[in-house]
């Protein structure tokens, strides 16, 4: 048995992605008491794969961790295959020198790198030549091992979706929506996730690849572009759907400067679709253009 040792950060899609993708028999999901969400998220998402809980008491105690690691490890016995690209850096450390002593090989999943149409997911897996690691394989997960409905999963605790905005800007929201199923993977529309009081709805999520975008939509109006802000910084934040979310707001409203500054030091990207008016149901060929051109800028969609 092939026993994978996961360490859980506050980003859970890559503990996912490489359990998906490499299958394994059984999976430990080291934790602590700040990420007992996200191991529950995991587990659930999980379900086809014998999954254990692992708890850390102290996430700064190199030799604590280890130990409890290890005591996990000889109960069961096994194979061992080690993710390191979660948790703190002390059990990073500790689950490394464990490998090091079982020569058990080690995944380390790159989360930053190329963006757009070449942004790639890669897994890389080392083994041991005498006491030192070395690249085996440089893995492209090039399926999509996770689907919409899976992130939005391991980031809330349930979510709704509304596909039939009456607000005003729904028009525009929905030419959006049409203007992009041709290039996305997935689109989810009138997205409000669970546990944050009701108080956010995203216009549109995407994913492209094993990469998702959260769309705010606005036809204009004042106070509209700031609203759009407060929503994407509120759902999507780093610390609520991870590094693998871009944000973006499309406007029907050409904005001043000084307002796509304090957007773009956000990481949002304004696209704005400059022949769109009142009254109509579909996007230019033109706005279509630049809309599937900006979203490619950032995520690895089709053409």
């Amino acid at each position: 048995m092939t026993t994978m040792v996961a360490l859980v950060g506050e980003q859970p899609i890559p503990n996912l992605l490489p359990a998906r993708y490499l299958k394994p028999e059984r999976v430990v999901l080291v934790h602590t008491k700040h990420t007992e969400d996200q191991t529950r998220r995991l587990r659930n998402l999980l379900s086809d794969t014998e999954t254990q809980p692992l708890k850390i008491e102290d996430a700064y105690n190199i030799a604590s961790i280890r130990d409890k690691i290890q005591q996990e490890m000889m109960s069961s016995g096994g194979d061992f295959l080690f993710n390191l690209t979660g948790g703190t850096k002390t059990m990073v450390l500790a689950a490394y020198d464990l490998a090091r002593q079982f020569r058990s090989p080690f995944l380390y999943l790159q989360t930053e790198g190329r963006r757009g149409r070449d942004q790639q997911s890669v897994l890389y897996r080392y083994y041991w030549q005498d006491d030192t690691a070395t690249l085996e394989d440089r893995i492209v997960l090039d399926q999509d091992p996770i689907r919409l409905d899976d992130y939005l999963w391991a980031h809330f605790d349930g979510y709704e979706e509304n596909s039939s905005s009456k607000e005003k800007g729904g028009e525009l929201e929905k030419a959006v929506y049409d203007a992009l199923r041709g290039c996305v993977d997935e689109i989810k529309r009138g997205v409000r996730p669970a546990g944050l009081k009701e108080q956010v709805e995203i216009d549109l999520v995407i994913r492209c690849g094993n990469q998702v975008g959260f769309i705010e939509v606005k036809s204009g109006g004042s106070g509209s572009g700031k609203h759009a802000v407060d929503q994407l910084t509120t759902a999507a934040a780093r610390e609520l759907t991870g590094t693998y979310a871009a944000r973006f707001l499309v406007t029907g409203e050409t904005r001043d400067e000084q307002y796509k500054a304090i957007a773009g030091a956000l990481n949002i990207s304004v696209i704005e679709l400059v022949d769109w008016h009142g009254g109509l149901r579909k996007l230019s060929d033109g706005d279509v253009q630049r809309l599937r051109q900006r979203i490619a800028e950032r995520l690895p969609c089709r053409s």
